[in-house]
């Protein structure tokens, strides 16, 4: 722990030394290139440093190193009506072993992430389709998101229709197939082989989202359906989830010297089954449960100091021998805003989880900002299985008690706009299901262009 706390501080001390970059617009090549008015070009790569102690995922190395590298270049035109897009993707590791955790959520090289053009129309343009491949971000992120910290990002082949209410508010539609990140076996991950990606017709997702804000008074309001169709084929086995997600999420506004509440309740039935093994013919009838309740409080001083107490359920299955399913599974949605970044540490997703938090942020300058985030966790039902490490005691005799993590994080804009800077430190007391104390820490630059 000693260590990385002494690289968190250098970097904080760095970050108060060096002389603040000169206000001055960002470098851009859509400036740089003098592009024709509508058209755009953005280069962005990041490079992050990961190494953890003591995991505990079953299987890997009690220290381990991995060096994530990110690189988009995304060609935009946004006309009067028509639109259209080219995002390129590259996204690869170095450093992993065979007994590193490594998966598509690491490497996905050398692939179209983005391609589509739209249309706007109606009143005002208020209308908006689009077809193709697509990435978005809607709601909370809970459910379906573009993935910010993990190293690759998922994406979606269809159309989207997004309507905008004019007093702030949205409405969007969509109805896709999710795009498979290929390859996916170890080695392939490992030599950062490239397999064009591509999405099947075994597995559709489908999503309804209202952003209302003025639907109740001084509450912003969201309400959402997201449907998830999948099925066994020749090229694509799955867990045959057919899941119906239907929810609400309300936020007061925050304000300084003001108290503020978030609420997120997730509703989900449908059916599945306990594996994608072709195997497995068992379809089982499904219930999932989600709760999210934030209560926070922004400071009037110049820090904007934020004091958060955070509560997240997760249901989880009561009994893995029966014919149902509990288990709530959050889709396409991130969890690393919530329960720790995710790449050489990711235990934790929403499911079968309780977790209270105490969350602190603070801007310590224009350019410097921190965030400390305490959580201790529970299983939701003692005889199922632990976030993705799949560690679980199916007498339920362990108890559901897994543990406190403090997790660390300061970012840094070197030069606004163009460098910025970000490391962090996570470190996990787990008990029962494992003992281990892991020590996370990452570094990682990212150029913007």
């Amino acid at each position: 722990m000693s260590t990385q706390l002494a690289l968190l501080a250098i970097m904080l001390g760095i970050a108060f030394t060096v002389p603040a970059a000169a206000q001055q617009e960002a470098f851009r090549l859509t400036d740089a290139l003098q592009l024709s008015e509508g058209y755009s070009l953005a280069l962005t790569h990041r490079s992050r440093f990961e190494n953890i102690v003591d995991n505990v995922q079953p299987g890997t190395s009690k220290n381990d190193q991995l060096l994530a590298q990110r690189t988009l270049l995304d060609f935009r035109f946004q006309g009067e009506r028509f639109t259209s897009q080219l995002e390129l993707a590259d996204m690869r590791q170095s450093m992993a072993d065979n007994d590193s955790v490594i998966s598509t959520a690491t490497v996905n090289s050398a692939d179209i992430l983005q391609a589509n053009f739209g249309i706007r129309f109606g009143s005002e343009n208020r209308h908006w389709l689009r077809l193709g491949r697509f990435t978005e971000d809607w709601g909370s992120r809970r459910l379906m998101a573009r993935l910010r910290f993990r190293n690759t990002i998922n994406s979606w082949d269809g159309l989207v229709w997004h309507q905008n209410l004019g007093n702030g508010g949205q409405i969007r539609a969509m109805a896709t197939q999710v795009v498979q990140q290929r390859p996916s076996d170890r080695q392939s991950l490992l030599d950062n082989s490239h397999q064009s990606d591509r999405s099947f017709n075994a597995q559709r997702f489908y999503g309804l989202h209202a952003d209302l804000p003025e639907l109740i008074t001084n509450w912003r309001s969201e309400v959402f359906l997201f449907l998830l169709r999948e099925k066994d084929t020749a090229d694509l086995q799955t867990a045959n989830r057919r899941l119906n997600t239907a929810g609400f999420r309300l936020q007061s506004p925050r304000q300084h010297g003001q108290w503020d509440l978030e609420i997120e309740t997730i509703l989900q039935q449908g059916h599945r089954r306990s594996s994608s093994s072709p195997a497995d013919h068992i379809d089982l009838r499904h219930q999932g449960f989600f709760q999210y309740l934030g209560l926070g409080y922004s400071f009037d001083n110049p820090l904007n100091l934020r004091l958060q107490l955070e509560f997240d359920y997760a249901s989880g299955d009561s009994d893995p021998l029966d014919s149902e399913s509990g288990r709530f599974d959050s889709l396409f949605g991130p969890t690393t805003f919530e329960f720790g970044v995710v790449g050489l540490y990711n235990p934790f997703n929403r499911s079968n989880l309780i977790s209270p938090a105490l969350r602190l942020s603070a801007d310590l300058s224009p350019s410097v900002d921190i965030l400390a985030i305490y959580r201790h966790f529970w299983l939701a039902q003692a005889r199922d299985s632990w976030g993705r490490t799949g560690l679980r005691d199916i007498t339920g005799e362990s108890g559901d008690y897994l543990g406190q993590h403090l997790e660390l994080r300061l970012r840094w804009d070197v030069v606004p706009g163009n460098v910025a800077m970000e490391s962090g430190a996570i470190f996990l007391a787990a008990e029962n299901l494992s003992n281990n104390n892991s020590e996370y820490f990452y570094t990682g630059i990212t150029l913007t262009f």
